[in-house]
């Protein structure tokens, strides 16, 4: 059995499925990605082939729309990472709109230098101004 086999899904996760379903709109320099159910590597994986084909020039807005996504499994954000570093070297840009907190706190969890910018609101209070004093309360 593979770590996968072996990994337990919540009865919510079975119901729901593993399929992601990806729909795309473009306009001018700006793809926009509706997501929904479950995000996995497979659905990074997907995701990546189905979007290339249309960053056809340099500087390109990526907004992925997380308002219909129910879940991220946490081993498919090191890939959204590693796509986003990609698509910064041709001067494009990758957005997440829409991503509820509970979504969010999974990027976190892998994304320590906030390379997506999905911190949950209740951690924006964990990050503090440079010379900050953790000492004095607001």
């Amino acid at each position: 059995m593979t770590p996968r086999e072996l990994a337990r899904t919540s009865p919510w996760q079975e119901a729901a499925g593993t399929h992601t379903e990806i729909e795309i709109r473009q306009l001018d320099r700006t793809v926009r990605v509706s997501l929904s159910g479950i995000l996995d590597r497979d659905g990074v994986d997907r995701l990546i082939s189905r979007v290339s084909p249309r960053l056809d020039r340099r500087g390109f807005r990526i907004i992925l729309d997380g308002t219909r996504l129910t879940h991220l499994d946490y081993r498919a954000t090191g890939a959204l990472i590693a796509w986003n570093r990609r698509l910064g070297a041709f001067r494009h840009t990758l957005y997440l709109h829409g991503w509820s907190e509970y979504l969010k706190a999974i990027v976190v969890m892998e994304d320590w230098d906030r390379e997506l910018g999905a911190t949950p609101a209740a951690m924006s209070a964990w990050r503090q101004p440079a010379g900050a004093r953790s000492d004095l309360m607001p």
